[in-house]
């Protein structure tokens, strides 16, 4: 009968020493990937608002607004919406949907642009914009009544240094179509580019 032996503290102390070179070499890159992930839950949380307020004003047949509320947050909510004071219905039950800041990731920042948007491959500032709102109407279009839709959105990690930072956009066009988009893809060759 053969005697079995366990491990010496010599080969114990080898694999540990392997394990934290291996470590050393992908912890850095983990951080960045764990930051990125956390970014692209936060953009498409708002992606899938837009996408949800503008199925609920083809629903329910009234302009329905979606509001980015905070500035220094991706906290947003769905409301029905009140053409003569250009914001949320006062009416109960008027809200639909929302999502608080402490939902999202805490280093994603968003930025709006209501104009026609220039290239998306220019990064809008952090903040800029906010807070900002869109609202669609019974066709899933953008309501002409609303003051100012935004028809672009940056979400953006600023904690992290620019040639690590995984910037999303969401386009929002006229006509209601969304989509979400990597500035640094291109189109042509990636159907997950912006230009």
């Amino acid at each position: 009968m053969k005697m079995q032996r366990g491990m010496s503290i010599i080969e114990i102390l080898v694999v540990f020493c392997i394990i934290g070179i291996v470590m050393a070499f992908v912890g850095p890159s983990a951080g960045v990937w764990i930051q990125n992930t956390q970014l692209r839950n936060a953009a498409e949380s708002v992606l899938s608002g837009v996408q949800q307020a503008r199925l609920e004003a083809i629903k329910r047949n009234k302009p329905v607004m979606f509001r980015l509320t905070d500035a220094a947050t991706t906290a947003w909510d769905i409301c029905l919406y009140d053409p003569v004071t250009d914001t949320c219905s006062a009416a109960a039950n008027a809200t639909i949907a929302d999502k608080s800041a402490s939902e999202g990731s805490q280093n994603a920042r968003l930025a709006t642009e209501t104009t026609i948007p220039p290239s998306p491959t220019t990064a809008l500032s952090a903040g800029a914009g906010m807070p900002a709102t869109v609202t669609f109407d019974s066709f899933g279009r953008q309501a002409t009544t609303a003051s100012s839709n935004f028809t672009r959105v940056d979400v953006r990690n600023t904690v992290m240094p620019a040639a690590d930072e995984r910037r999303l956009v969401i386009l929002v066009a006229a006509g209601g179509q969304i989509r979400m988009c990597d500035p640094k893809l291109s189109l042509a060759t990636n159907p997950q580019g912006c230009v």
